[in-house]
């Protein structure tokens, strides 16, 4: 590469450019993304530490691939976020079984004035007491408003296993919930 004076530009320097370029586009998609994804993280893994661990695990993993090959986190960038999270929290859960605490548990311990409403916190332990696979279904596909075949491919089952899960979580959820929130 030649600079304006005619000599040529180190290619260390060209590899910096990119670096920095790379490092540039993963921050502003760590700016952006973050909180959205340790919220999903979170729900996926059953706890707060969980989820942040889950979406700093995707960020280090999204900057490395960003670097080896940059332009390879395309617009929109959620979709690919979402994948890997979670993918990465198939695999913290088998890893760390004993650290899956109650979800809930963390917003007891909160300042009142950043308490969670008590319909949120007991919309969360229910969900948190679902079975592992039938949370990450209820989530992506309630939350996160994903397709069951989609759901499947990130999961690595059937769409029938999917539909199977999302119907028993919802059953589940109406018993656990009830009358109360308007379930039936």
């Amino acid at each position: 590469m030649e600079s304006a004076s005619g000599s040529q530009t180190p290619p260390a320097a060209t590899q910096l450019v990119g670096l920095a370029r790379s490092d540039s586009r993963v921050a502003d998609l760590y700016a952006t993304h973050f909180p959205q994804l340790v919220a999903l993280a979170t729900l996926l893994s059953g706890g707060s530490s969980g989820g942040e661990e889950i979406a700093q695990e995707t960020f280090v993993i999204a900057l490395r691939l960003e670097r080896q090959n940059p332009g390879y986190l395309r617009d929109p960038a959620w979709p690919w976020l979402r994948v890997t999270a979670t993918r990465l929290a198939t695999r913290w859960r088998r890893r760390y079984p004993a650290r899956i605490a109650a979800l809930g548990l963390w917003a007891e311990k909160l300042p009142s004035t950043q308490r969670l409403p008590d319909e949120s916190v007991d919309l969360m332990r229910a969900v948190g007491r679902l079975p592992w696979r039938m949370r990450v279904c209820t989530v992506l596909a309630y939350l996160e408003d994903q397709r069951t075949a989609s759901i499947a491919d990130a999961l690595g089952c059937s769409v029938k296993n999917v539909e199977f899960a999302l119907r028993e979580g919802r059953r589940r959820l109406r018993k656990d919930l009830g009358e109360s929130y308007g379930l039936r």
